[in-house]
């Protein structure tokens, strides 16, 4: 498997946006109780 500087960003950017689902999603929980 060749990584290129077009993949690593695509994954960066995936994984960023995961950790940002994932904190906003443990905050709403937060929230409701």
């Amino acid at each position: 498997m060749a990584f290129n500087g077009a993949g690593v960003r695509d994954t960066a950017r995936t994984l960023k946006i995961g950790i940002n689902t994932v904190i906003r999603t443990l905050k709403n929980s937060r929230h409701e109780e």
